[in-house]
């Protein structure tokens, strides 16, 4: 012990390595984190490359149909049979009907998502490869359109996916709608109904491959209108889809989303041709591979080696940090407060250096307190000292408050208007500000109050009124003095004195519930500006407002904000609401109490 005593403390400590192993744990946590995001984020790139896939897709698919609204400007025939002719027989009817037929089947054989086309002209009459239920097929579409067409060369509007029949032969279909122009003179020429596969679509994107966890799902204006997950697409509600399509406004496509009890990562991307929302579900937990189970696990195990020889150090580092509670205890002891002497430490042989140092140094130090309070002590005695004596020749505040009587009397006595009630107003107030205690009932503040504004009338003449709503029950509730009047004042100087009719002014008091009270002093004078009214908000709603630096009314409302914040706390203050030209309220918020504290 004598030989460990003779070593640095430092030196103790270094047969501990549990600063090593405590760096070896940061380092393993933070490479397995950055494994973690890593993870995430590649799989965020698979996600976005998939949508750009799945996009590119539809879209190529969407420029093929969009194509048809060309039809009268690829083919002169066409042109002819669209734009129409009054003159025209049946046998040409015949012949175009059949011309028509053909080039749209040719149409359809060549894009093998579409089923049907057909073509209303202007006129009313239907052109399509299944004329005969052509006219049912276009009432129909009509009824699934999501919206009207945009009248315009453009324009596109397109169906929900809807159950219809083609040649006796039911279909899942999605129905675009495009119009028919003549370019020279923008006339419409009909109307071009596209009938899609969608059930044919709905098995292409089954048959794409997904990781597990990973759901894809295809909204429109109406809802999910396919869901690689049926289950967990039944799930997707109002809601669910509201937020999908915040995250394609606002949220830059990504987001977080709980569906059926569980978190999901959330890819959006929307399609404008379609008005369609790509949506990708990654449950989070997916995130993590087998692969990245194996290193938690071998994480785990390392930890729990660590901890091991933590344990194993920590019985070391007892023995040497022995006498470094014993120094804490003393130390402790010498921080209480009902502690009347101090005591001084141990200096042992076998404590190591720095101990003994460590040591000699706190006895030294606490000789020089010891010192230090006696100083302190007397200096406090004469500084009290000094005080009363000055006390002694300050004026004694019952001399003013009888002269200001005097004063009063004198006035009445010569009938000398006004002074008499600014005499006795003012010595009402001289004398409730000399009153001690810092709280009054709040029936002594509106005393005090009504002197002030006795003043205030004589000053501003017919410019302003007075009333009060004041709920009994409150009147003998205790508050801070000088809360109201420095914010009536407020609202006579910068409130009313601005304008050209007469103003007034509302003080109100009335209970919150059991425990809290509102005093609320409102007018109708000038109002805040916006930009003052901000600034005036924030400083009330800083935790330490008396660093503001405020000048002009904002001194008034900071100094009662402030000392309602010392005396009741935080809960408790003003709420400042004004308008330009409408006047402004101020309601203060105190605890009830009945008692002076």
């Amino acid at each position: 012990m004598k030989k460990l005593g003779k070593m640095s403390f430092q030196m103790q400590l270094t047969v501990s390595f549990l600063g090593c192993l405590f760096v070896s744990v940061i380092i393993i946590l933070g490479c397995l984190i950055l494994n973690i995001r890593e993870t995430e984020q590649n799989s965020q790139r698979d996600i976005e490359r998939q949508d750009e896939q799945w996009a590119a897709e539809l879209d190529f698919m969407m420029a093929a149909i969009d194509k048809m609204r060309f039809l009268h400007l690829a083919d002169d025939e066409v042109k002819r049979i669209v734009m129409g002719s009054e003159d025209c027989g049946q046998d040409i009817k015949i012949a175009d009907e059949q011309y028509m037929g053909r080039l749209l089947d040719v149409l359809c054989t060549t894009n093998s998502d579409v089923l049907r086309i057909t073509v209303v002209t202007s006129s009313g009459d239907i052109y399509g490869n299944y004329v005969e239920d052509s006219e049912t097929s276009v009432a129909l579409a009509k009824e699934h359109l999501l919206y009207e067409n945009r009248n315009n060369i453009s324009g596109m509007s397109v169906t929900d996916v809807y159950e219809g029949t083609i040649n006796l032969v039911p279909y899942s279909l999605l129905t675009f709608q495009y119009p028919l122009y003549e370019l020279t003179r923008g006339e419409s020429l009909g109307t071009v109904y596209v009938d899609m596969n969608f059930g044919a679509m709905r098995e292409r994107f089954d048959a794409l491959e997904y990781q597990e966890g990973w759901s894809k799902y295809i909204l429109n204006g109406k809802g999910v209108i396919y869901a690689s997950d049926q289950e967990l697409g039944t799930e997707i509600g109002a809601k669910e889809q509201e937020k999908i399509r915040e995250f394609a406004e606002n949220g830059g496509g990504t987001g977080r989303l709980e569906i059926g009890g569980e978190t999901y990562a959330v890819y959006v991307k929307y399609l404008e041709s379609l008005d369609w929302w790509l949506v990708q579900c990654v449950r989070r937990s997916s995130f993590i591979s087998g692969e990245m189970r194996r290193i938690y696990l071998l994480a785990f195990w390392i930890i729990l080696l660590l901890c091991g020889q933590i344990c194993a150090g920590t019985l070391v580092i007892r023995q040497i940090s022995a006498p470094i509670k014993a120094m804490s205890h003393v130390m402790s002891q010498a921080a209480t407060k009902e502690r009347k002497e101090f005591k001084y430490m141990e200096c042992r042989e076998e404590y190591p250096k720095e101990v003994r140092e460590i040591a000699l140094g706190y006895n030294a130090m606490i000789g020089r307190i010891h010192e230090n309070i006696i100083r302190e002590y007397e200096n406090e005695l004469i500084k009290k000292k000094t005080e009363l004596q000055m006390l002694q020749y300050q004026i004694n505040p019952h001399f003013l408050y009888n002269t200001l009587n005097i004063m009063s009397s004198i006035a009445r006595l010569h009938e000398i208007p006004y002074i008499p009630d600014i005499s006795e107003s003012l010595s009402g107030i001289f004398f409730y500000n000399v009153k001690g205690g810092q709280v009054a009932s709040l029936q002594e503040e509106l005393n005090n109050l009504q002197n002030y504004i006795r003043i205030q009338r004589i000053r501003f003449p017919e410019k302003f009124e007075v009333s009060y709503e004041i709920e009994e029950t409150l009147r003998d509730c205790r508050i801070l003095k000088f809360l109201m009047q420095p914010l009536v004042e407020n609202a006579i100087n910068h409130g009313i004195a601005g304008k050209r009719r007469k103003g007034k002014i509302l003080i109100r008091a009335k209970r919150i519930d059991e425990e809290e009270a509102e005093i609320v002093i409102e007018d109708d004078g000038m109002g805040i500006p916006p930009e003052k009214l901000e600034s005036l908000q924030d400083m009330l709603r800083e935790k330490e407002a008396e660093n503001r630096e405020e000048v002009g009314d904002g001194i008034g409302i900071r100094n009662v904000q402030m000392r309602i914040r010392n005396y009741y706390g935080p809960p408790y203050g003003i709420i400042l609401e004004s308008r330009e030209g409408c006047g402004t309220k101020i309601r203060i918020i105190l605890p009830v109490s009945g008692e002076e504290e």
